[in-house]
């Protein structure tokens, strides 16, 4: 089994109900950032290409201890990155978790200028072809070469994705995907901040899984 990687927004209502809502990094520099093959004010999107990380610059992100100070596993961000605590690095290293980068980033309070160095970016290094083709829906844009998958319509093919713990599409870089082993990970740690969007076997082989809309 797969599954797509997201932040809990459910817990976000809940945590406010009960006074425990989390850290949101809800501003970054990464529009000044300069890097070399990249855009200036696209450094954002530096994580959604296969290359090689080198010279990493600071990323700083900010957030307000006004709000929240309590610290997640997994960081809510305006940007969407995968940025876990040191934790998580730690145990995903020590459990055999291959194909990520894992690039330091700053938490900057701008209430009382605190820096907090607890968190990094998983840079997903495995690129795949997950998706099957001949199983999913979807339009294909030959000008721009851009794939758009149809929601409940696509299908990962287990047979590719099966030698990886994490991965992106390369046919359709934004999402996360991950296997059960991660997910157990998590789940035994009681992390707090992941969410995890079930992908459902729809063929008697179980070749093919379909990606929905189902949090844990």
């Amino acid at each position: 089994m797969f599954y797509k990687l997201t932040f809990d927004m459910d817990r976000i209502d809940e945590g406010i109900k009960e006074g425990t809502n989390t850290i949101y990094a809800e501003a970054d520099n990464m529009d000044e950032i300069e890097y070399e093959g990249v855009k200036k004010g696209f450094f954002h999107n530096v994580i959604l290409t296969p290359r090689t990380i080198r010279d990493w610059p600071e990323v700083i992100f900010y957030y307000s201890s006004k709000a929240s100070g309590l610290e997640s596993d997994y960081l809510l961000n305006i940007r969407s990155w995968p940025v876990v605590h040191v934790r998580v690095m730690e145990e995903f290293k020590k459990r055999g978790i291959r194909g990520v980068q894992y690039l330091a980033v700053k938490l900057v309070d701008v209430a009382t200028g605190r820096v907090n160095a607890d968190y990094v970016l998983m840079y997903v290094e495995n690129f795949i072809d997950a998706f099957d083709l001949e199983k999913s829906e979807y339009v294909y844009d030959e000008e721009y070469d851009f794939y758009t998958f149809l929601p409940k319509k696509t299908y990962l093919n287990e047979r590719v994705c099966a030698g990886y713990d994490i991965f992106r599409c390369a046919k359709s870089v934004a999402a996360v995907y991950v296997s059960g082993k991660i997910k157990e990970i998590v789940q035994e740690n009681r992390w707090t901040g992941f969410c995890f969007q079930k992908t459902v076997d729809i063929s008697p082989n179980k070749d093919y899984t379909s990606i929905v809309n189902d949090d844990y």
